[in-house]
């Protein structure tokens, strides 16, 4: 019996270290990103490229390259964003709590006719279904912190000729050049995207989530 307490403590110590341990670790991934949200920053001070393109009457005609330009370095923040707060797992949110707990306690079918009563058709359920499998599928799934270290760093040299061109831009250097190097620099990056295995992982995770509202009381009102 005077054993009890001790491990009490033990097991209790061994999970907050654990979660300590996470949070770090999360903590130390983020902190690499900051230098590449900081090149973004610079961008953005000068109303981004879209902007940039807004102000050069020749460019003007082509804003969307610049749209997809600015998308395309978003997007290289977001997903490595989600790598890093991803890197043990993908945690359970609202959304994957309810429709996995409905499906636990009450069943496909059922819980799937009391969604069609609440107002959801089959087309949102059916992804819903499919949502709460992957999540539970990737609730524990890790990832190498090496391998979103290197993601990181590939994404700089990209981010970086972003800032480049939109200062050139903003210079008024070289303006011809400008509508090639835009699209050159969006096709390296979906490249990036499609290579860089992590990168990839991250694109594929985040399509499986469903974003749109789905609250209104979990369906109607």
């Amino acid at each position: 019996m005077k054993l009890i307490a001790p491990l009490i403590i033990f097991v209790f110590f061994t999970l907050v270290s654990a979660s300590w341990a996470g949070s770090s670790k999360i903590s130390t991934c983020l902190k690499k990103i900051t230098p590449l949200k900081d090149l973004r920053e610079q961008v953005a001070e000068l109303d981004g490229v879209w902007g940039l393109f807004q102000k050069r009457p020749e460019l003007q005609d082509n804003s969307a390259l610049s749209i997809n330009l600015d998308k395309s370095i978003n997007s290289i923040i977001f997903h490595l964003e989600f790598l890093c707060d991803t890197i043990d797992g993908i945690p359970f949110d609202e959304l994957s709590n309810y429709v996995s707990e409905g499906l636990e306690k009450k069943g496909e079918e059922k819980f799937k006719q009391e969604l069609i009563i609440l107002g959801r058709n089959e087309g949102q359920i059916k992804v819903w279904f499919e949502f709460a499998k992957f999540a539970v599928e990737n609730q524990y799934r890790t990832l190498d912190p090496e391998k979103i270290s290197h993601a990181i760093q590939s994404s700089h040299p990209l981010i970086k000729s972003y800032v480049e061109l939109s200062k050139r831009i903003d210079r008024k250097e070289d303006i011809g050049s400008v509508i090639q190097e835009t699209q050159n620099l969006t096709n390296k990056i979906e490249n990036f995207f499609k290579t860089d295995p992590y990168m990839s992982q991250a694109i594929h995770e985040n399509a499986q989530i469903p974003y749109a509202d789905w609250d209104e009381n979990y369906g109607g009102s």
